[in-house]
């Protein structure tokens, strides 16, 4: 073996484990940060009659929706930080989703109900729309650089929901209105794989994929879009 195909070897075997230890720094936080229940924010769930439901990304807790649950709230508005093993397939991640919004619904009364998720989040929300339930139950969806096109990315770690995000989970069109907010500096997601047909799309420059949810523009978008349109919504 040469020595230019030796160095080759090396800087490849390099890389690989730079990729391992993030993967098992993944796999830690992850086993840490969603074993917790749900929380809630705001105003109980019981009395709400606005609903906003975050779904979090891959590897990541309840903590990245500080500041978007920080803008959040109002009148008989209830905030759930949703929870999930991203180990198990997105179907199932998106089937436990679907039953925990019409649990959540059931229990507030609420005349509206707004899904939000960032990353592997919406494409796990998108999963959920597939029940037909959620349909009048859903009035409106939030992706936040969700590769619902699919990721490249995905190829490093295929397990579990992260297998998935090889081509993503693209509904035909809109089911109910929706929005995705991207930005063309996120080098993990771009913005031709965060859209969908149908959806409002919103476009921010400067942010990467985790500081997007930091971001005051995309914080100020969410809590205009989840606030309360209806005048039911804030009937006691």
């Amino acid at each position: 073996m040469g020595t230019s195909s030796l160095r080759r070897h090396l800087r490849e075997l390099h890389a690989a484990l730079r990729v391992l230890v993030c993967v098992l720094v993944t796999l830690l936080l992850a086993s840490v940060r969603t074993g917790r229940p749900d929380e809630e924010h705001g105003t109980p769930v019981a009395s709400a009659r606005t609903l906003v439901v975050l779904v979090h990304g891959f590897g990541a807790g309840s903590d990245c929706w500080d500041a978007v649950a920080g803008g959040l709230g109002g009148p008989a508005v209830a905030v759930v930080r949703h929870r999930y093993r991203w180990t198990r397939r997105v179907d199932g991640l998106g089937a436990e989703l679907a039953d925990r919004v019409l649990d959540l619904a059931a229990h507030s009364g609420a005349r509206t109900v707004t899904l939000v998720g960032h990353s592997l989040g919406g494409v796990v929300v998108a999963a959920a729309l597939a029940d037909p339930r959620l349909a009048g139950v859903v009035t409106h969806v939030v992706t936040v650089a969700a590769p619902l096109h699919g990721t490249g990315w995905a190829r490093l770690f295929p397990v579990g929901a992260v297998r998935d995000l090889r081509r993503g989970r693209l509904p035909d069109t809109a089911p109910v209105p929706w929005t995705t907010l991207a930005s063309r500096t996120d080098a993990v997601v771009t913005p031709a794989a965060a859209t969908t047909s149908g959806a409002d799309a919103v476009l921010l420059d400067g942010v990467g994929h985790c500081g997007l949810l930091r971001d005051p523009r995309v914080v100020a978008r969410i809590a205009e879009l989840a606030a309360p349109t209806d005048a039911l919504a804030l009937a006691a």
